[in-house]
């Protein structure tokens, strides 16, 4: 081929080079800031969600577990009360992993929804798998958060009406099928 042209094409292709090895370059640089940031997120959150899921988390339990920590990769640990060993999730019963569970989802709720403003929490079917006596203490625990922010509860289950059925400041609302089954 022509040497002019094929030295041009070789230009061409050589800017393009350069231009996307600082575009590789700058998105390097992007991720890298966004890991630190990260970092920084998660060593700050970390923290004060392990202490304020420990808090919802001893209501939960009726003061059966006295600490939660997350680790940076928000893994969760629970602490028997008075033990001083924490137990990685993966060792507690099923309903006190699920409380567990609820107690962080809660504590990330209070630390990010803004008090001054307080956004709804739907919750649905988040007791289903409690038995009743966890469940009671959830829904004594949601019935005091209710004062501060609306709490709407989706369940299939009737017990959740059942409990609350005599307190005039909740509200219960049975949704129906056509046909008339609850």
């Amino acid at each position: 081929g022509d040497p002019l042209a094929l030295q041009a094409a070789a230009e061409r292709l050589t800017d393009q080079m350069h231009s996307l090895e600082r575009e590789y370059d700058y998105i390097q640089l992007a991720m890298s800031t966004l890991e630190h940031a990260n970092t920084q997120l998660q060593g700050r959150f970390s923290p004060a969600l392990g202490k304020r899921s420990a808090e919802i988390f001893h209501q939960l339990t009726g003061d059966r577990y006295g600490g939660v920590s997350l680790d940076r990769s928000f893994h969760v640990t629970a602490e028997p009360a008075g033990s001083g060993v924490p137990r990685d999730v993966e060792y507690l019963s099923a309903g006190a992993a699920d409380q567990l569970y609820l107690a962080v989802r809660l504590a990330i709720c209070d630390l990010i929804l803004p008090p001054e403003n307080p956004a709804p929490i739907v919750l649905d079917d988040a007791l289903a798998t409690f038995d009743d006596a966890r469940c009671a203490a959830a829904l004594d625990y949601l019935r005091k958060e209710a004062e501060k922010r609306q709490i709407l509860l989706f369940t299939c289950h009737s017990r959740e009406a059942a409990f609350f059925r005599d307190d005039p400041a909740v509200s219960i609302q049975l949704l129906t099928a056509p046909e008339g089954e609850v």
